[in-house]
């Protein structure tokens, strides 16, 4: 999938949801590493996995400088409970990761990158995830 038409597909994701969901958001942090250290900046996304009945709007965060991410809807902070697909970006994929090199584009791409969670309801979800 073209990064064009990945970033249209996020836009649309983007739109969609309604006010109820925000009553139903979970919070969900964690890190992501990259070849056994903190990925350097980026964005996660968690689209909810519809052939695991996940549904509602998709979740997303900027990966910070220490790899911690926090996600958010556009109703609010967290993620809807259920399965989600998974995607992790580099903040700037041109210049590569200091002792990694860059994150292979396989992440980013949904039906690619083979990274599934569960939001869990009720609780606070602590969702780490090392990349390889």
């Amino acid at each position: 999938m073209s990064r064009i038409a990945w970033l249209g597909w996020l836009g649309l994701l983007l739109l969609t949801g309604c006010g109820r969901d925000a009553e139903q958001l979970t919070t969900v942090r964690g890190k992501v590493f990259y070849q056994g250290r903190p990925l350097i900046g980026g964005t996660i996304i968690f689209t909810p996995d519809p052939e695991r009945g996940g549904s509602g709007p998709m979740s997303y965060a900027e990966i910070q400088a220490d790899g911690s991410y926090t996600l958010r809807t556009r109703q609010g902070m967290g993620a809807m409970p259920g399965w989600h697909r998974v995607t992790v970006t580099e903040a700037a994929p041109t210049v590569a990761i200091p002792g990694q090199g860059h994150l292979p584009p396989k992440f980013s791409d949904p039906e690619q990158s083979g990274e599934r969670r569960e939001v869990k309801p009720g609780q606070e979800n602590e969702i780490d995830f090392h990349l390889e």
